[in-house]
Protein backbone atom coordinates (compact mmCIF):
# COMPACT_ATOMS: atom_id res chain seq x y z
CA UNK A 1 0.00 0.00 0.00
CA UNK A 2 1.19 3.57 -0.84
CA UNK A 3 0.41 6.41 1.24
CA UNK A 4 0.22 10.44 0.80
CA UNK A 5 -0.88 12.99 2.90
CA UNK A 6 -1.21 16.83 3.01
CA UNK A 7 -2.55 19.37 6.00
CA UNK A 8 -5.43 21.98 5.93
CA UNK A 9 -4.58 25.44 6.16
CA UNK A 10 -5.45 28.70 8.04
CA UNK A 11 -5.40 31.89 6.44
CA UNK A 12 -3.76 34.47 8.74
CA UNK A 13 -4.19 37.48 6.99
CA UNK A 14 -3.95 38.85 3.31
CA UNK A 15 -7.14 37.35 1.83
CA UNK A 16 -8.70 39.93 -0.39
CA UNK A 17 -5.29 42.05 -0.41
CA UNK A 18 -3.18 39.41 -2.52
CA UNK A 19 -4.81 39.85 -5.54
CA UNK A 20 -3.44 43.55 -5.58
CA UNK A 21 -0.29 42.71 -4.74
CA UNK A 22 -0.03 42.39 -0.99
CA UNK A 23 1.41 40.12 1.51
CA UNK A 24 -0.98 37.13 2.29
CA UNK A 25 -0.47 34.96 5.61
CA UNK A 26 -1.19 31.19 6.00
CA UNK A 27 -0.06 28.42 8.32
CA UNK A 28 -1.23 24.45 8.32
CA UNK A 29 -2.85 22.93 10.70
CA UNK A 30 -3.01 19.57 12.30
CA UNK A 31 -5.75 17.98 10.58
CA UNK A 32 -4.52 16.08 7.40
CA UNK A 33 -6.15 14.56 4.20
CA UNK A 34 -4.71 11.17 3.59
CA UNK A 35 -5.20 9.03 0.66
CA UNK A 36 -4.44 5.14 0.72
CA UNK A 37 -3.30 3.23 -2.31
CA UNK A 38 -3.66 -0.56 -3.04
CA UNK A 39 -2.51 -1.86 -6.31
CA UNK A 40 -4.70 -4.73 -8.49
CA UNK A 41 -4.81 -6.17 -11.40
CA UNK A 42 -8.06 -4.82 -13.12
CA UNK A 43 -7.81 -2.22 -15.83
CA UNK A 44 -9.28 0.52 -14.30
CA UNK A 45 -8.80 2.80 -10.88
CA UNK A 46 -10.89 3.22 -8.28
CA UNK A 47 -11.39 5.07 -5.30
CA UNK A 48 -14.41 5.11 -2.63
CA UNK A 49 -16.47 7.74 -0.51
CA UNK A 50 -18.91 6.24 2.07
CA UNK A 51 -21.62 6.35 0.20
CA UNK A 52 -20.29 5.02 -3.15
CA UNK A 53 -17.63 4.15 -5.40
CA UNK A 54 -16.15 5.86 -8.04
CA UNK A 55 -14.17 3.97 -11.20
CA UNK A 56 -12.51 4.93 -14.65
CA UNK A 57 -10.88 3.05 -17.36
CA UNK A 58 -7.24 3.67 -17.48
CA UNK A 59 -7.35 4.32 -21.39
CA UNK A 60 -9.85 7.24 -20.59
CA UNK A 61 -7.90 9.28 -17.98
CA UNK A 62 -5.98 10.99 -21.04
CA UNK A 63 -9.45 11.95 -22.96
CA UNK A 64 -10.91 13.08 -19.76
CA UNK A 65 -8.29 15.73 -19.07
CA UNK A 66 -8.56 17.10 -22.55
CA UNK A 67 -12.00 17.28 -22.44
CA UNK A 68 -11.73 19.24 -19.38
CA UNK A 69 -8.79 21.04 -20.40
CA UNK A 70 -11.09 22.07 -23.59
CA UNK A 71 -13.86 22.90 -21.37
CA UNK A 72 -11.80 25.44 -18.72
CA UNK A 73 -10.70 27.53 -22.12
CA UNK A 74 -14.50 27.41 -23.14
CA UNK A 75 -15.30 29.64 -19.66
CA UNK A 76 -11.74 31.29 -20.09
CA UNK A 77 -13.66 32.11 -23.38
CA UNK A 78 -16.88 33.75 -21.74
CA UNK A 79 -18.92 30.57 -23.42
CA UNK A 80 -19.59 28.64 -20.23
CA UNK A 81 -19.38 28.86 -16.29
CA UNK A 82 -17.11 27.85 -13.81
CA UNK A 83 -19.62 25.64 -12.31
CA UNK A 84 -20.27 23.42 -16.31
CA UNK A 85 -16.83 22.51 -16.24
CA UNK A 86 -17.38 19.11 -14.51
CA UNK A 87 -20.36 16.42 -15.25
CA UNK A 88 -19.84 14.98 -11.59
CA UNK A 89 -17.48 16.24 -9.27
CA UNK A 90 -15.24 12.78 -8.69
CA UNK A 91 -13.61 14.28 -12.37
CA UNK A 92 -11.59 16.19 -10.70
CA UNK A 93 -10.09 13.58 -8.84
CA UNK A 94 -9.37 11.80 -12.21
CA UNK A 95 -7.67 14.80 -14.02
CA UNK A 96 -5.72 15.17 -10.93
CA UNK A 97 -4.26 11.75 -11.23
CA UNK A 98 -3.61 12.22 -14.68
CA UNK A 99 -1.82 15.33 -14.58
CA UNK A 100 0.64 13.41 -11.54
CA UNK A 101 1.04 10.94 -14.48
CA UNK A 102 2.48 13.38 -16.48
CA UNK A 103 4.41 14.86 -13.76
CA UNK A 104 6.18 11.54 -12.54
CA UNK A 105 6.98 10.26 -16.19
CA UNK A 106 4.99 7.51 -15.84
CA UNK A 107 3.65 5.58 -19.58
CA UNK A 108 0.56 4.75 -17.56
CA UNK A 109 -1.40 5.24 -14.49
CA UNK A 110 -1.38 2.21 -11.93
CA UNK A 111 -3.96 -0.01 -11.71
CA UNK A 112 -5.76 -0.09 -8.47
CA UNK A 113 -8.26 1.56 -5.99
CA UNK A 114 -7.38 4.51 -3.36
CA UNK A 115 -9.36 5.63 -0.44
CA UNK A 116 -9.66 8.97 1.25
CA UNK A 117 -10.05 9.74 5.12
CA UNK A 118 -9.45 13.26 6.29
CA UNK A 119 -9.12 15.51 9.80
CA UNK A 120 -10.01 18.51 7.99
CA UNK A 121 -13.36 19.93 7.87
CA UNK A 122 -15.41 20.11 4.91
CA UNK A 123 -16.55 23.14 3.52
CA UNK A 124 -14.90 25.44 6.37
CA UNK A 125 -12.01 27.25 4.44
CA UNK A 126 -9.44 24.84 5.80
CA UNK A 127 -7.99 24.01 2.41
CA UNK A 128 -9.43 20.36 2.15
CA UNK A 129 -9.85 20.87 -1.86
CA UNK A 130 -6.16 21.54 -2.21
CA UNK A 131 -4.92 19.34 0.43
CA UNK A 132 -6.83 16.24 -1.17
CA UNK A 133 -5.02 17.63 -4.82
CA UNK A 134 -1.84 17.76 -3.05
CA UNK A 135 -1.86 14.52 -1.30
CA UNK A 136 -2.63 12.63 -5.14
CA UNK A 137 -0.24 14.90 -7.05
CA UNK A 138 2.41 13.11 -4.63
CA UNK A 139 1.12 10.11 -4.25
CA UNK A 140 1.42 8.66 -7.94
CA UNK A 141 3.84 11.46 -9.35
CA UNK A 142 6.60 10.69 -6.56
CA UNK A 143 7.65 14.08 -7.17
CA UNK A 144 10.10 15.76 -4.82
CA UNK A 145 10.24 19.62 -5.99
CA UNK A 146 7.77 21.80 -4.05
CA UNK A 147 7.13 24.66 -6.17
CA UNK A 148 6.40 22.55 -9.34
CA UNK A 149 4.05 20.46 -7.08
CA UNK A 150 2.77 24.07 -5.71
CA UNK A 151 1.79 25.07 -9.43
CA UNK A 152 -0.08 21.76 -10.07
CA UNK A 153 -2.19 22.01 -7.37
CA UNK A 154 -2.74 25.38 -8.89
CA UNK A 155 -3.22 24.35 -12.51
CA UNK A 156 -6.13 21.79 -11.75
CA UNK A 157 -8.08 23.76 -8.17
CA UNK A 158 -8.42 25.97 -11.39
CA UNK A 159 -10.82 23.26 -12.38
CA UNK A 160 -12.91 23.84 -9.61
CA UNK A 161 -12.73 27.74 -9.00
CA UNK A 162 -11.59 29.20 -11.91
CA UNK A 163 -8.00 30.41 -10.77
CA UNK A 164 -6.03 27.85 -8.22
CA UNK A 165 -5.30 29.72 -5.35
CA UNK A 166 -2.03 30.46 -4.28
CA UNK A 167 -1.71 30.24 -0.87
CA UNK A 168 -4.00 27.06 -0.06
CA UNK A 169 -1.53 25.21 -2.62
CA UNK A 170 1.55 26.56 -1.29
CA UNK A 171 0.77 26.54 2.60
CA UNK A 172 -0.63 22.70 2.04
CA UNK A 173 2.56 21.73 -0.27
CA UNK A 174 5.40 23.34 2.11
CA UNK A 175 3.42 23.53 5.74
CA UNK A 176 3.99 25.43 8.28
CA UNK A 177 4.37 29.52 8.08
CA UNK A 178 3.81 30.41 4.47
CA UNK A 179 4.23 34.12 2.86
CA UNK A 180 2.90 34.62 -0.54
CA UNK A 181 4.00 37.94 -1.91
CA UNK A 182 3.76 39.03 -6.17
CA UNK A 183 3.12 35.78 -6.84
CA UNK A 184 5.80 34.27 -5.18
CA UNK A 185 5.88 31.91 -2.10
CA UNK A 186 8.09 31.64 0.67
CA UNK A 187 8.04 29.24 3.90
CA UNK A 188 9.28 31.49 6.60
CA UNK A 189 9.17 28.35 9.80
CA UNK A 190 6.74 27.38 12.01
CA UNK A 191 3.70 29.28 13.30
CA UNK A 192 5.15 31.07 15.93
CA UNK A 193 4.41 29.92 19.42
CA UNK A 194 2.37 32.67 20.50
CA UNK A 195 -0.19 31.14 18.90
CA UNK A 196 -0.27 27.80 21.00
CA UNK A 197 -2.98 28.77 23.40
CA UNK A 198 -6.40 30.04 23.64
CA UNK A 199 -6.52 30.00 19.40
CA UNK A 200 -9.67 28.50 18.02
CA UNK A 201 -11.26 28.51 14.51
CA UNK A 202 -15.02 28.88 14.49
CA UNK A 203 -16.89 27.59 11.32
CA UNK A 204 -19.48 29.65 11.25
CA UNK A 205 -21.05 28.33 8.12
CA UNK A 206 -20.85 27.82 4.06
CA UNK A 207 -20.81 31.44 2.84
CA UNK A 208 -23.86 31.96 0.15
CA UNK A 209 -21.20 33.74 -2.24
CA UNK A 210 -17.81 32.27 -3.86
CA UNK A 211 -14.74 32.99 -3.41
CA UNK A 212 -14.84 34.34 -6.78
CA UNK A 213 -18.17 36.32 -6.40
CA UNK A 214 -16.46 37.89 -3.31
CA UNK A 215 -13.38 38.74 -5.22
CA UNK A 216 -14.91 40.54 -8.20
CA UNK A 217 -17.27 42.41 -6.09
CA UNK A 218 -14.55 43.25 -3.93
CA UNK A 219 -12.91 44.44 -7.57
CA UNK A 220 -15.55 46.19 -8.52
CA UNK A 221 -15.58 48.96 -5.75
CA UNK A 222 -11.80 48.62 -4.66
CA UNK A 223 -9.77 47.87 -7.07
CA UNK A 224 -8.28 51.67 -7.32
CA UNK A 225 -8.24 51.99 -3.61
CA UNK A 226 -5.52 52.85 -1.24
CA UNK A 227 -7.08 50.24 1.54
CA UNK A 228 -4.85 47.80 0.03
CA UNK A 229 -1.52 49.44 1.31
CA UNK A 230 -3.53 49.54 4.95
CA UNK A 231 -4.06 45.90 4.22
CA UNK A 232 0.02 45.32 3.19
CA UNK A 233 0.87 47.36 6.31
CA UNK A 234 -1.31 45.12 8.73
CA UNK A 235 0.21 41.59 7.15
CA UNK A 236 3.55 43.01 8.34
CA UNK A 237 1.97 43.89 11.75
CA UNK A 238 1.52 39.74 12.31
CA UNK A 239 3.93 39.34 10.91
CA UNK A 240 6.62 40.55 13.07
CA UNK A 241 4.89 40.56 16.37
CA UNK A 242 6.35 37.26 17.33
CA UNK A 243 5.98 37.25 21.15
CA UNK A 244 4.55 40.52 20.72
CA UNK A 245 0.84 39.86 21.97
CA UNK A 246 -0.04 43.16 22.41
CA UNK A 247 0.92 43.97 18.76
CA UNK A 248 -0.86 41.06 17.03
CA UNK A 249 -4.40 41.75 19.25
CA UNK A 250 -4.22 45.07 17.67
CA UNK A 251 -3.33 44.07 14.44
CA UNK A 252 -5.88 41.11 14.10
CA UNK A 253 -8.38 43.98 15.40
CA UNK A 254 -7.35 46.27 12.60
CA UNK A 255 -7.69 43.14 9.84
CA UNK A 256 -11.15 42.72 11.06
CA UNK A 257 -12.08 46.64 10.62
CA UNK A 258 -10.61 46.82 6.93
CA UNK A 259 -12.52 43.25 5.91
CA UNK A 260 -15.89 44.66 7.43
CA UNK A 261 -14.93 48.36 5.10
CA UNK A 262 -14.54 46.11 2.11
CA UNK A 263 -17.62 44.70 2.87
CA UNK A 264 -17.46 40.57 2.72
CA UNK A 265 -17.79 40.40 6.73
CA UNK A 266 -21.97 39.49 6.92
CA UNK A 267 -23.72 41.13 10.02
CA UNK A 268 -24.11 38.11 12.23
CA UNK A 269 -20.51 37.02 11.71
CA UNK A 270 -19.21 40.56 12.99
CA UNK A 271 -21.59 40.41 15.84
CA UNK A 272 -20.18 37.09 17.34
CA UNK A 273 -16.73 39.05 16.41
CA UNK A 274 -17.88 41.98 18.99
CA UNK A 275 -18.82 39.08 21.15
CA UNK A 276 -15.59 37.52 21.51
CA UNK A 277 -13.94 41.46 21.67
CA UNK A 278 -16.26 41.78 24.70
CA UNK A 279 -14.67 38.67 26.36
CA UNK A 280 -11.05 40.45 26.17
CA UNK A 281 -10.36 38.56 22.93
CA UNK A 282 -9.90 39.14 19.14
CA UNK A 283 -10.87 37.56 16.09
CA UNK A 284 -11.22 37.99 12.02
CA UNK A 285 -12.99 36.56 9.12
CA UNK A 286 -10.09 33.79 7.44
CA UNK A 287 -11.12 33.50 4.19
CA UNK A 288 -12.57 35.49 1.46
CA UNK A 289 -15.70 35.92 3.56
CA UNK A 290 -18.87 36.70 1.97
CA UNK A 291 -20.79 39.52 -0.03
CA UNK A 292 -24.47 38.74 1.28
CA UNK A 293 -26.11 36.00 3.51
CA UNK A 294 -25.19 35.09 7.53
CA UNK A 295 -21.98 32.65 7.13
CA UNK A 296 -18.61 33.87 6.54
CA UNK A 297 -16.80 30.58 6.56
CA UNK A 298 -13.98 30.50 8.84
CA UNK A 299 -13.31 32.49 12.13
CA UNK A 300 -9.92 32.39 13.76
CA UNK A 301 -10.42 33.86 17.06
CA UNK A 302 -8.10 34.29 20.29
CA UNK A 303 -10.07 33.87 23.52
CA UNK A 304 -8.32 33.99 26.17
CA UNK A 305 -8.58 31.64 29.72
CA UNK A 306 -12.13 30.00 27.80
CA UNK A 307 -13.09 28.25 24.94
CA UNK A 308 -15.97 29.36 22.08
CA UNK A 309 -18.76 27.58 24.33
CA UNK A 310 -18.87 30.82 26.16
CA UNK A 311 -20.16 32.49 23.32
CA UNK A 312 -23.00 30.02 22.82
CA UNK A 313 -22.92 29.11 19.58
CA UNK A 314 -25.79 28.22 17.30
CA UNK A 315 -25.91 24.51 16.84
CA UNK A 316 -24.97 25.20 13.15
CA UNK A 317 -21.57 26.44 14.23
CA UNK A 318 -18.30 24.19 14.93
CA UNK A 319 -15.22 25.07 16.34
CA UNK A 320 -11.64 23.84 17.62
CA UNK A 321 -8.42 24.33 18.70
CA UNK A 322 -5.71 26.42 16.41
CA UNK A 323 -3.20 23.49 16.21
CA UNK A 324 -0.20 24.11 13.37
CA UNK A 325 2.03 21.41 12.20
CA UNK A 326 5.06 22.09 10.36
CA UNK A 327 4.66 19.52 7.72
CA UNK A 328 3.59 19.82 4.44
CA UNK A 329 2.32 17.02 1.71
CA UNK A 330 4.81 13.47 2.06
CA UNK A 331 4.37 9.68 1.27
CA UNK A 332 3.47 7.49 3.76
CA UNK A 333 6.87 6.96 4.89
CA UNK A 334 8.14 10.03 5.81
CA UNK A 335 4.60 10.78 7.91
Amino acid sequence: MSVASAPGKIILSGEHSVVYGAPALAFSVKQRLTVNFTPDLLPRLSWFTPDRAHEMALEKFSTLRHKLDAAFDGYLRGERSISEIFSRPAELIFYTVDVARILGNLERIPRGKFDIQSDIPVGAGMGSSAALLAALLKLFSKHEDLATLIEQVRHCERLQHGRGSLIDAATVTMGGLVKVEQDQANRLGLLPDIFNNDWYWIFTGTPATSTGVCVERVRSQFEQSDIWSEFAAVTHRIETAQTDLDQLFSAIQDNHRLLNRIGVVPARVAALIERIERLGGVAKIAGAGAVSGDAGGLVLAYLPNQTPDALKLPSLMRWGRVESDGQGVSLGDDV
